[in-house]
């Protein structure tokens, strides 16, 4: 009974063609032989599954488009007042394709894998997936912060021990703005945000950068992304990371066209993207894949352990001009 509502959702999903199984995709995908990805995702993710999807199937000629997040999203928006639908599956900040979804131009995601990841990263209509996240926390140069000092919650941050530069993170952090806000609501957001301004912490484009200059001892305190210090920590690095209540958790998300020119092939690889196989090439990467049976890289970074708040909001409701006058960003 399972296998036959599986197999009439496959019919009636839009967006994914007539196939029934898996032999009637691989034969239609080799009729289609081709496949347009668009991607925010960093170049090294994105090739790294293409190249894998290319061997798997070498008569599909795979291509992806990557652009920054806002330029992404433009671009579709633009395709599509054109009436030109040219992508077949997308992938980038869920916040973007929330948008998307709001316009109606995502399909429906028909994959087994599906049922791997938790539910409260993915849509309840299965419009998107959560493939990975980047989780924001309070970073320390541990050379430079004594353990009695560690600040262990976000309030902690409002100390006047930590003020006039001692705090640093991205001037572009609205994502982690609108997740508190989220977690917390938008007064006790607004008002936690105006009194750590007041500390006035350093501005730093890019948390890469950010988790560099902090492993470096440039500050002693960051608020960036757990895996990237993480990382740097598993090489010796002199920093370390806390597991706060809440951590606004930035998904990577992926779907597929609601008007795929290739849709037999969108679905062989996304198939590929969501399987345990496609979750550990991103593991790999030094992602946090937020499939249940995939460990990451280092177990504190398991999602089953943190209490997460994924951010889950549609770009066109994130004003960034907020966090801009609070901060005095540009």
């Amino acid at each position: 009974m399972l296998y036959a509502i599986t197999l009439a959702m496959f019919w009636l999903a839009p967006g994914l063609g007539l196939a029934g199984s898996l032999d009637a995709t691989v034969e239609g995908a080799k009729k289609e032989a081709k496949l347009v990805l668009y991607t925010a995702m960093q170049p090294e993710d994105s090739t790294k599954l293409v190249d894998v999807f290319k061997s798997r199937y070498p008569f599909i000629d795979a291509t992806f488009f990557r652009a920054g997040s806002a330029p992404l999203l433009n671009r579709i928006l633009a395709e599509t007042r054109a009436n030109r639908f040219l992508f077949d599956l997308v992938s980038g900040k869920n916040s973007d394709l929330l948008l998307l979804q709001k316009k109606a131009l995502l399909g429906t995601i028909v994959s087994s894998e599906l049922a791997s990841y938790p539910e409260q990263f993915k849509d309840k209509q299965n419009r998107w997936v959560d493939i990975y996240n980047n989780y924001y926390t309070i970073a320390f140069n541990t050379s430079q912060v004594r353990l009695s000092d560690v600040p262990n919650k976000w309030e902690d941050l409002l100390s006047a021990k930590w003020s006039s530069g001692k705090i640093t993170l991205d001037p572009r952090s609205y994502d982690w703005y609108f997740g508190m806000a989220a977690a917390w609501g938008g007064e006790k957001t607004a008002d936690y945000m105006r009194k750590l301004s007041q500390n006035k912490p350093a501005l730093r484009d890019g948390n890469v950068l950010i988790a560099n200059l902090l492993a470096a001892g440039e500050f002693p305190i960051a608020v960036t992304y757990a895996h990237l210090i993480e990382r740097l920590r598993m090489r010796g690095a002199p920093v370390e990371w806390v597991a706060l209540k809440p951590m606004v958790a930035v998904p990577i998300s992926m779907a597929v066209s609601a008007r795929p020119l290739h849709p037999n092939v969108a679905k062989l690889f996304i198939d590929l993207a969501l399987s345990r196989e496609g979750a550990e090439i991103l593991t790999a990467m030094g992602r946090v894949s937020t499939r249940l049976d995939v460990q990451p890289s280092a177990k504190r970074l398991d999602p089953k352990g943190l209490d997460l708040t994924p951010l889950h909001v549609s770009s066109d409701e994130m004003d960034p001009e907020d966090f801009r006058k609070v901060f005095g960003s540009r």
